[in-house]
């Protein structure tokens, strides 16, 4: 939640497997690998619908 760029998850990569899911790799306390999946399509839909404000 806090440190350079808060609220923000740097991922260490991501793979595409069957079915239109989206595998995400992300350090977790620099201690522990970590891994998710989403559906590309839920992903791209959440960003169109819920874009974040621009910086000032």
């Amino acid at each position: 939640m806090t440190g350079y760029v808060h609220n923000v998850v740097f991922t260490c990569g991501a793979t595409e497997e069957a079915g239109g899911l989206l595998r995400l790799y992300w350090g977790g306390a620099d201690t522990v690998m970590c891994t998710g999946t989403a559906r590309i399509d839920d992903l791209v839909t959440l960003c169109l619908d819920h874009p974040r404000p621009p910086l000032p």
